[in-house]
């Protein structure tokens, strides 16, 4: 054999590409637990209530118009003139001129076998104050040749929220009068929700101050949609990693170990709801995309969901068995030994086992022990095995720390996500001059020649 090193590396190569194929399984199990984590999230809302989206109050002020239009028709020789009516139902939105919106969220996470999902309860209270129009400024003036005529029906506030099931309470009062909510929302533009029709007569322009209280729950996410002209909202809870969702940052915000607090202010000049947006919404008759786009609120975030910390050190795994190799390699040149591609492979074999104890050791322990376990039994195995096959317990110690040091690095990288790829940078740039300067004086041409050629023949 004239190059035994290019083939070594050809050799090394293919056992490279045959290890991805358990490295591959690995990854499919990590997708299908997590899909199965999901999924049982999924059920456990399905009872427990869905993330919810609260939006309102609105005042709503349903009317039917009746258009009166003149008909002419021929009597004989004369020209009659009727007026024939047409009938329309519409309503006119008012927005609150002050939103103030607070809720304390208490969480827990429930447990399904060895997944769980997060739920919480929300204490919420809203109170602020409509300025209710005259009717004469809602009412359009007739074209010409016609007569329009409105008939103000009984106005009513509307409170949407994302699933109903979850509301365990909900009171409230209209400039001190107690109102009293009803199943749906009477409006094809809010599709879930209550509404309370006012106890009080609104027939002239006037100031309607209101106060709701509810108690809310739902799983993983509370959004609040600014509806009014002003809005100031502020969420607390007991969850000790929120992500603050919305278009909007808070103003003021504290997360501690014992929970967080956070503080929005806005303006409908801000948000885009507004009277001429809300008009918009009633005219098409459809769901208001207003109220999903602009909304405040916080996820409950598990920043140790150790399906997703096990996929991200999985991405890893190739560059863990090109790193080993290189090792075992750099010995073989260096120390003038030979290591044969089954003890290679099996090498590659038992760093792909670390993924796997690594995956189920997570589901039923914090995943940093599980992590270290994992590796403590990597590093144990290969540690004991690499001392028989490089032929000295200190080699075999001191690949124990090689490894140790790259368990400790990926280790470093998946606790510290912003600087992931400053850390691995670093490290790559690290190792690849490491093994210049080891390498700095092998004559890559004869690399094997001395160790082939001291074995001996088959006919001594």
């Amino acid at each position: 054999m004239r190059n035994p090193l290019l083939w070594k590396v050809l050799s090394l190569v293919l056992l490279c590409i045959l290890l991805l194929i358990p490295l591959s399984m690995i990854r499919g199990l990590v997708a299908e637990r997590q899909e199965r984590a999901a999924e049982v999230r999924k059920d456990m809302a399905d009872y427990a209530g869905y993330p919810q989206n609260l939006t309102g109050p609105l005042l709503v002020l349903p009317y039917r118009k009746t258009t009166w239009r003149p008909v002419e028709r021929r009597d004989g020789e004369a020209t009659v003139t009727e007026w024939q009516p047409s009938f329309a139902r519409s309503m006119a939105i008012v927005q609150p001129d002050q939103f103030d919106s607070s809720a304390a969220l208490q969480t827990e996470s429930l447990k399904r076998g060895i997944y769980s999902a997060e739920v919480y309860t929300a204490d919420a209270e809203i109170h602020g104050r409509f300025t209710v129009p005259a009717r004469t400024q809602l009412e359009l003036p007739p074209s010409a040749g016609e007569r329009i005529e409105y008939t103000w029906e009984r106005p009513f506030i509307v409170l949407g929220v994302t699933d109903a099931r979850g509301l365990r309470a909900l009171a409230g009062e209209a400039s001190g009068m107690e109102l009293a909510f009803l199943p749906g929302t009477r409006v094809p533009w809010l599709a879930q929700g209550l509404h309370a029709f006012l106890p009080m007569a609104t027939d002239d322009a006037g100031t309607v101050p209101y106060a709701l209280r509810v108690k809310l729950g739902g799983t993983s996410e509370l959004a609040i949609a600014p509806v009014g002209k002003a809005n100031s909202v502020r969420l607390a809870g007991n969850w000790p990693h929120p992500a603050f969702a919305g278009r909007f940052a808070p103003i003021r915000r504290n997360v501690t170990e014992r929970g967080f607090k956070a503080e929005w202010q806005t303006s409908h000049w801000a948000t885009g709801i507004e009277e001429g947006s809300l008009r918009e919404c009633v005219a098409a008759g459809v769901k208001c995309a207003l109220f999903e786009t602009d909304q405040l609120g916080v996820r409950l975030v598990n920043p140790v969901d150790q399906y997703l910390l096990t996929e991200r050190t999985v991405k890893y795994s190739n560059l863990f068995l090109l790193v080993t190799f290189a090792a075992f390699l750099m010995m073989e040149v260096t120390r003038r030994l030979q290591v044969h591609p089954v003890q290679y492979g099996l090498v590659g074999l038992a760093l792909a086992m670390f993924f796997l104890l690594t995956l189920s050791l997570s589901e039923h322990m914090e995943f940093d022990l599980a992590y270290w376990l994992a590796a403590a039994a990597s590093i144990a195995l290969l540690g004991y095995y690499v001392t028989f096959v490089l032929g000295g317990w200190r080699r075999g110690v001191g690949f124990s720390g090689l490894l140790t040091a790259l368990y400790g690095l990926l280790f470093g990288i998946l606790q510290s996500e912003d600087s992931a790829l400053l850390i691995g940078s670093i490290a790559l740039f690290a190792l690849l001059a490491a093994v210049m300067v080891m390498t700095r004086k092998v004559d890559w041409r004869t690399a094997f020649a001395v160790s082939r050629a001291s074995e001996p023949s088959p006919s001594q």
